[in-house]
């Protein structure tokens, strides 16, 4: 393992775990700081709720397809068969399974901002209540983390959010907060944030955005899990890709909806992806700085202008990090894998031009290609080491802040062993005064 930090030894301690239902939760006399996880893409659980106009309202949980596969499902009590059967159990009918999509996908206006449908209310199924139905891809960590001396769901709590929408433009941030002064009150200690993936750069946004001295009072620790604190260079292509289905092994179709603007509408840096070809269209090549020319010529117009709304260049909290350097108010972990084959785009072969006026990607001549070729680089299978690294250019001390696990997958990492007693020590150190990155 390589930048792996000094550790203090008079920060080691060698104390008995205790967990107690209803009691706090203590590691010989040093309680253990409270974790907040935010999920990664896709991996919340969500209640969508559609009023009918004039009929029964329709309302039902859903979790995505493609990044929660059938074998999660089989651990719910009931136990369920698939995310479509998940669905249905929770009150999705029959007749509306096509209707799905639609209720889920936004609405991109002229200026370049999503909506939701009329009429259709997504929100988190609970926050901070039940870990294991709110985000059940990572019950396997909160098992360890609970074999650790947490107890879920009194010191360890998971925190949904709807994915579909990139940071700032929903109801998270306020949800984080009521958090964070809930159970610092309740356990008279600072909140761990813990993260993965996509939620990372959520988490990010409310460090950035919220008062700095509120930052220092109520959080101790910022740990960041293969967080994403960039565009995300393959997932462009989910913006004129074949709309996602109930089937989670569908190759051929989108992990998510070609509006999704989560993922979707927050550009390129060159800061991290520098002038890498991460797309090919026949001889046309496109870097970080042509997404919008690739979002065009794929005929994914309507993402286009979201890009445009949305784009982290255009972020003055995201701006802080990646332009003026400047550090977080809190003690930072930067965590994720390496060494293996990662794609970073696709290459296209040269078919058929678009349909005349086109302005959709279907009728592009991108969205019919099922198997591009692919652009791999180095990273964790899910995002390149490019990526990962970024957060180097605002950490305070990144050979220590950033740790890098050999041949740990994307979503190995919040279960791996290794990284899971590393968290906890570091919560431990950080707990007690002490931050070996800073010695």
């Amino acid at each position: 393992m390589r930048h792996q930090a000094a550790r203090c030894v008079g920060a080691l301690l060698t104390l008995t775990m205790i967990a107690t239902e209803g009691q706090t939760v203590e590691q010989g006399n040093q309680r253990l700081q409270p974790i907040l996880f935010i999920p990664g893409y896709g991996m919340s659980a969500l209640t969508i709720e559609v009023d009918r106009k004039g009929k029964k309202a329709t309302s039902f949980n859903f979790l995505l397809p493609a990044m929660n596969p059938d074998t999660i499902f089989k651990e719910f009590s009931p136990p369920t068969s698939n995310a479509l059967d998940y669905a249905g159990q929770s009150g999705l009918k029959k007749d509306d399974i096509k209707l799905v999509r639609y209720w889920l996908k936004l609405k991109i206006d002229n200026n370049g901002k999503a909506h939701n449908q009329e009429n259709v209310v997504v929100r988190p199924i609970s926050i901070g209540e039940d870990f294991a139905k709110e985000c059940p891809r990572y019950r396997g960590m909160m098992v360890k983390l609970t074999s650790m001396g947490w107890a879920a769901n009194e010191n360890l709590m998971c925190v949904p959010y709807d994915y579909r929408y990139p940071p700032g433009h929903t109801a998270f941030v306020d949800n984080l907060r009521q958090q964070i002064v809930k159970h610092a009150s309740i356990h008279n200690q600072k909140i761990t944030i813990a993260c993965h993936s996509q939620g990372c750069l959520l988490a990010y946004h409310f460090l950035r955005t919220q008062d700095q001295d509120w930052i220092k009072r109520h959080i101790g620790l910022f740990f960041s899990m293969a967080g994403q604190f960039s565009g995300c260079s393959d997932c462009l292509r989910w913006a004129f890709q074949k709309e996602w289905s109930w089937h989670h092994k569908a190759n051929a179709n989108s992990p998510s909806d070609m509006s999704w603007v989560g993922e979707l509408a927050l550009g390129l840096q060159t800061s991290v992806y520098g002038d890498h070809v991460l797309y090919r269209w026949g001889e046309t090549a496109y870097r970080a700085n042509d997404v919008r020319r690739l979002l065009k010529d794929a005929r994914a117009v309507a993402m286009e202008r979201a890009t445009d709304h949305y784009a982290l260049d255009n972020q003055n909290w995201f701006l802080d990090g990646v332009r003026d350097r400047k550090p977080l108010a809190v003690a930072t972990r930067i965590v994720f894998g390496t060494e293996l084959r990662t794609t970073i785009g696709f290459d296209f072969v040269r078919g058929d031009p678009p349909q005349l006026n086109c302005d959709q990607p279907q009728c592009g001549g991108l969205y019919k290609q099922d198997q591009p070729d692919l652009i791999e680089s180095w990273g964790d299978q899910g995002d390149s080491t490019w990526m990962n690294q970024a957060p180097g250019r605002w950490l305070v001390n990144p050979k220590c802040e950033i740790k890098e696990y050999k041949r740990v997958s994307h979503m190995e990492i919040v279960e791996n062993e290794q990284v899971m007693t590393y968290l906890k020590n570091t919560i431990q150190d950080i707990d007690s005064g002490i931050d070996t990155c800073t010695l």
